[in-house]
């Protein structure tokens, strides 16, 4: 074969590395991107399998262009090489240093290709572990942040709506699901002392709407004015836990044995409900968190 030939070789096996490599970046970054954006479907899979075929066929070309495919045998007959053995691998050491050096555009695409699998990789090894802990104790709940419902209406302090439960998110974060929060007013002489304490505002209280037995939707009022006493209670329809929303949420019926985190409130100058805070407490069952 003559040299005309295997000099266009080696230049097809050069662009074929320096492809597979640009390819690879480009997968690794579609991988990062479908992860930080959900759309793992689309992107993660398709950018990480892209990324480690273009990986594989580069490094293949790369070791074929330097001729590292040459399948020699050579007997061992003795262990100490002589002084020209050793002068002509010190040459094919300083010429393979040479030919790394000047090839700047496959090193960097190569290294390029490596990081961007690994950052593409960093979302799913990450969901692999369990989460950090101490999700439940932090919401979208700040102090200040007004009580909105679902279609983004604030909620007056001033509304007379005794008997009825609504549901509510923090202003700017409607529709998450850690947030959601069920808000009630009573007359304030029927609320326990504890309760008051967990920062009511003219009789409104607010409580986490996820029940604290399976995490399902506490979402029922019932009111029993039927003497001796009235009897105000919420309810999740799940598996019927009940809880006694004038005395701080308390269970007493049911399964769940915690109470509802509460939501301490405040009225803001233009006279619509604020949150103090985050929940008192963490939401949700124990179990989410293997307590």
């Amino acid at each position: 074969m003559n040299d005309a030939v295997v000099t266009s070789g080696r230049r097809r096996l050069y662009r074929t590395a320096v492809a597979a490599f640009a390819f690879a970046v480009a997968g690794g970054l579609a991988a990062a991107v479908g992860y930080a954006t959900e759309s793992t479907d689309e992107l993660l899979g398709l950018g990480l399998a892209v990324a480690l075929t273009g990986i594989g066929v580069g490094l293949v070309a790369w070791a074929k262009f330097l001729d590292l495919d040459e399948h020699v045998a050579q007997r061992r007959d003795r262990l100490a090489t002589t002084p020209v053995e050793q002068d002509e691998l010190d040459a094919e050491i300083d010429s393979t240093i040479e030919l790394f050096g000047r090839r700047r555009l496959l090193l960097g695409l190569s290294a390029a290709a490596i990081l961007s699998m690994v950052i593409g990789f960093v979302g799913p090894l990450g969901s692999l572990g369990p989460k950090p802990r101490g999700e439940r104790r932090r919401t979208s709940w700040r102090a200040g942040a007004r009580l909105v419902t679902a279609d983004g209406a604030p909620i007056e302090a001033s509304a007379q709506p005794f008997g009825e439960l609504v549901t509510v998110f923090p202003d700017g974060a409607v529709g998450l699901d850690d947030s959601q929060v069920i808000v009630m007013k009573v007359p304030p002489a029927q609320l326990t002392a504890r309760t008051a304490a967990g920062a009511t505002a003219d009789g409104w209280v607010a409580y986490s709407k996820i029940c604290t037995h399976a995490g399902c939707s506490v979402g029922l009022l019932g009111v029993d004015t039927r003497p001796p006493e009235t009897l105000t209670q919420l309810v999740c329809p799940c598996h019927q836990s009940v809880f006694d929303p004038l005395d701080g949420a308390r269970p007493v019926g049911g399964p769940a044995t915690r109470s509802l985190p509460q939501l301490g409130l405040d009225v803001d100058a233009a006279g619509f409900l604020i949150a103090t805070g985050d929940f008192d407490r963490p939401v949700g069952p124990l179990a989410w968190d293997e307590a």
